[in-house]
């Protein structure tokens, strides 16, 4: 390297090292033009972007790195890492197994493979590189609260508590650890203890979002609403969540007295559909209300409720008609929202009548009773623990006298055909209407039937919405949204009634209730 690009290196690593790294990256930019394979400053830049969060950029510069020295060890771990924060975990492991092959008694390297692999879902293979972890270091206390957390992803409840408890010992001020153990209190129900735990590790990390966050949905679930809305808002500081404001610089509604506020979408549809019970309350306060929702919901809310301009949250905003904004799930803590606050009222969503009366019309019996069915939920996050095969509901399906309707958006054909071939049992779909994209003919479908059997989705938001007769399958706890409160009949909308999964996670005795209960309103 000429002396000039030698100083202008020292002079970046100098800036690195003072958290200058503006001034840091210009310089090594500069560098790697030059000279694309400098090892010093790609390693550098690799460094920079990590620690900026810029995972991507900082895997990039650290593999172009690994590839002139395939056999540095710090820069095999910076590949692992950086790979790993992307989310690439497949590559990560790649780097994992090569920095082990090179320091096979590096206790952190371990945890790392522990941690990718988990991120895959392969908790038992991680669980075993948590021990070769706690093998080298048996007072390791993140290694023990990883394992943990493994444990805890195959509901193995006891053994992660006990896990967290070994890794608090030997870190009392540990506030991951706390967390952690909150969550997995929390799936067992022992919400006190949760509530203690997140308290604890919020002493250590006060600015924990995700501790607040989870402090205020037990709160809420437990309806001790007003601590439980306090807290809500760290959901817009946690690290998974971006959100953007529908206008840049508008100021934040507060809840004063405001002529024309902006109501914006950050939550699901679910979500927006529950929220929407609230939106006569709010026109007390507000001259005039507009609100950005997904396009899908526009002739549902509309309709609902004509005194209020709904938009298509893509399309382009008039920044001079509005004096606030506010983001959706905002809403429910300014208004100290409650099932019983006043104004709210429950039906309050309107159908399509002439859709609805056409779908009557078009049914394929006119005396048996119609019962609609959705079993999955696409959430990405808690779906799993709240979906059931289709199969699984075969005790419903032999109930006599109803015809079954599908309510179910997405791939599931399969499942269908299976279903009648298997089982013998017809579900049938009403032609014309996609269920994922036209959510206004859905909810016609939805007000065509008798009765709603579902798992926790938009079709509950949607039935409870209408004051459709439902019976909601809930998860016992993993995967339980708050507002399903541990009850029989729900809080929210009085016309849905609540089967939870027992505490070993099974569905069955849930199942065969519906099932009796189908049976009994068959001979009103």
């Amino acid at each position: 390297m000429n002396p000039q690009l030698q100083s202008m290196l020292q002079q970046a690593i100098q800036y690195t090292q003072q958290g200058n790294f503006s001034q840091a990256k210009q310089l090594f930019s500069y560098i790697l033009k030059m000279q694309p394979k400098n090892f010093d400053a790609l390693y550098a830049m690799g460094f920079i972007h990590g620690v900026e969060g810029n995972h991507l950029e900082a895997s990039n510069y650290s593999l172009r790195a690994v590839k002139i020295r395939p056999d540095d060890l710090e820069i095999n771990i910076n590949c692992a890492k950086s790979f790993q924060e992307a989310g690439k975990h497949l590559i990560s492991i790649k780097y994992h197994q090569k920095a082990i092959f090179l320091s096979p008694d590096n206790h952190e390297i371990w945890l790392g493979y522990g941690k990718s692999l988990q991120g895959l879902g392969r908790y038992s293979e991680a669980i075993a590189q948590y021990d070769m972890a706690l093998s080298l270091k048996p007072e390791y206390a993140e290694a023990w609260s990883n394992k943990g957390w493994a444990f805890h992803e195959l509901k193995r409840y006891d053994e992660a508590l006990d896990c967290y408890d070994k890794a608090l010992n030997f870190k009392p001020d540990f506030a991951e650890g706390y967390y952690n153990k909150g969550v997995s209190l929390n799936e067992l129900k022992c919400y006190d203890e949760a509530l203690d735990c997140y308290d604890k590790a919020l002493n250590f990390k006060p600015d924990f979002a995700e501790g607040w966050i989870n402090k205020s949905q037990i709160n809420l679930l437990i309806k001790n609403y007003q601590a439980g809305w306090e807290n809500y808002s760290w959901r817009l500081r946690a690290k998974d969540f971006q959100l953007k404001m529908a206008i840049e610089g508008l100021a934040i509604w507060n809840g004063a007295s405001c002529k024309h506020l902006l109501i914006f979408s950050e939550q699901g549809v679910g979500d927006i559909i529950f929220y929407a019970s609230m939106l006569r309350v709010i026109k007390n306060r507000v001259e005039s209300i507009t609100i950005a929702v997904d396009a899908r919901l526009l002739p549902i809310l509309s309709r609902s409720f004509p005194e209020i301009v709904f938009i298509d949250n893509n399309a382009p905003l008039d920044t001079s008609l509005y004096d606030a904004q506010i983001p959706f799930g905002s809403l429910p803590a300014i208004m100290n929202m409650n099932p019983n606050m006043d104004g709210r009222s429950v039906p309050y969503l309107v159908d399509n009548d002439p859709i609805t009366k056409t779908i009557k019309n078009n049914s394929c019996t006119k005396k048996q009773l119609k019962c609609g069915v959705a079993w999955k939920s696409n959430n990405h996050k808690l779906g799993k623990d709240k979906s059931i095969l289709l199969s699984e509901l075969n005790d419903i399906f032999q109930v006599d006298d109803y015809e079954f309707i599908n309510l179910q958006y997405g791939d599931t054909q399969q499942e269908i055909n299976d279903l009648e071939e298997n089982c013998g049992t017809k579900l049938i779909t009403v032609d014309g209407i996609d269920l994922f994209n036209n959510i206004d003919g859905l909810l016609s479908i939805i007000q065509s039937c008798d009765f709603i059997v579902t798992t926790s989705n938009v079709t509950a938001h949607l039935a409870g919405a209408l004051g459709k007769t439902t019976f909601l399958l809930v998860p016992y706890s993993a995967g339980r949204i708050w507002y399903w409160h541990d009850e029989v009949t729900s809080s929210w909308y009085p016309s849905i009634s609540l089967y939870s999964q027992d505490q070993k996670f099974s569905w069955n005795g849930a199942i065969k209730d519906i099932a009796a209960r189908l049976r009994k309103e068959a001979f009103k």
